[in-house]
Formats: C-alpha cells, sequence, structure tokens
C-alpha cells in the first residue's frame, strides 16, 4: 500500500514538476523537449509524474498557469508597496529587458512563442492564446486605470486601446528578440524607446 502524502507535499511535487519542466523548456525549447527530458530532470518516477500530468502539453499549461499566478503575487506586493503605477510598469519592462537579453537557453520565452506561433492553427491552442490576450490586456488595463484615479495619467486615449498598443509593440520586439537575438534586434535601446513613448502617452501629471 502507497503512503499516504499531504496536501503540501503534492502541492509541493507539483511545484518540483514545473520547476523541472521550466528547465527543460528553456534548455530545448518547446517541440524539442518531451515528456521523458521533463522525468529525469525532476528525479522522480513516470509513474509519479502521472498522478499530477499526462502530457507535455499539459505541463507546460501549467507552467504557463504558475508563471502568471507568480506574476500576480509580485503586482500586488508591488501595488502594496508602491504609491505610484508608473514605476512598476517601468520595472516589469526592465524585467522584461533583462530576461531578452539572458544567454542562450536561459529563458522561457522562446518556448512560449514557439508553443503559440507553430500552434495557433489547432483550436484548442488558439482558444487558451485568445484567453491569454485578453487577460493580459484586461491585467494592464486595470493598472493604468489605477494610475488614473490617482491622478498620475491622463491620457487622451482609453486605457485599453493604450494597452493594446503597449502589447503589440512589447509583443513585436520579443518575437524579434527570440527570431534574432538580442544584440541584432537592438532590445535594450527597443524596450527603452518604448517605454518613453508610452510614458508620454500617458500624458502623467506634474504632481501625480
Amino acid at each position: 500500500m502507497s503512503p499516504k502524502i499531504s496536501n503540501d507535499q503534492k502541492e509541493q511535487r507539483r511545484l518540483q514538476i514545473l520547476e523541472a519542466a521550466k528547465h527543460v523548456f528553456s534548455l530545448k525549447g518547446y517541440g524539442a523537449a518531451t515528456l521523458k527530458d521533463i522525468v529525469i530532470e525532476t528525479g522522480m518516477s513516470r509513474g509519479w509524474i502521472y498522478l499530477y500530468f499526462q502530457t507535455k502539453e499539459e505541463i507546460f499549461e501549467a507552467l504557463m498557469d504558475h508563471q502568471d499566478e507568480e506574476y500576480d503575487k509580485k503586482l500586488e506586493d508591488a501595488l502594496a508597496m508602491n504609491p505610484r503605477i508608473w514605476p512598476i510598469i517601468n520595472n516589469q519592462i526592465n524585467q522584461l529587458k533583462e530576461e531578452l537579453c539572458l544567454p542562450e537557453n536561459e529563458s522561457l520565452l522562446p518556448a512560449f512563442y514557439e508553443y503559440f506561433l507553430t500552434g495557433w492553427r489547432d483550436e484548442e491552442i488558439r482558444a487558451l492564446l485568445l484567453q491569454r490576450y485578453e487577460n493580459g490586456i484586461n491585467r494592464l488595463s486595470g493598472l493604468l486605470q489605477k494610475g488614473i484615479d490617482k491622478g498620475e495619467f491622463n491620457p487622451a486615449k482609453p486605457v485599453t486601446d493604450i494597452a493594446r498598443m503597449i502589447s503589440s509593440y512589447q509583443e513585436g520586439i520579443i518575437t524579434l528578440t527570440v527570431a534574432v537575438g538580442a544584440e541584432m534586434a537592438r532590445t535594450t535601446v527597443q524596450l527603452e524607446e518604448m517605454s518613453q513613448y508610452f510614458y508620454r502617452l500617458l500624458n502623467p501629471s506634474l504632481d501625480g
């Protein structure tokens, strides 16, 4: 009879699988990575993995959800500590810059874009992509609206339009960087210019 494990132990093992998967997907990309690679990286048996996930697709989507949860926690902490919104947004842009300039095979972003750009014809993957896109726009719009409510921003355009513009600029820079590398894409310069452009577009108040 198998020993019972607590809910906390179950969650710890689930997180262990996701952390191992993150390493594998960052190293190999999405397409080349296999469930066997993830099993080996965890140090668990395949049977243990199957208690949590059946396929690498399930693991990858769970990993994306986990990344979102971590992002939301960090954003909540940042909002509690900082009365102004722009420093939070700018810090996120700087973090993206750091990740995009990581050495090859150390970022999850290429695997993320590989998954969606090669799988967008699949109805389930496309539905997930659209859902994640709308969730991201709503999250960013909400953040910008907080800045407006605080009197920090006075934009002439609706926040949703600005959020979609930021997303489009950012996604373009990320995709180009993944394709040709940060140096050739001049990623740092592009993100810095993007940051300055959208700061002006938000029309910050002098006393906000």
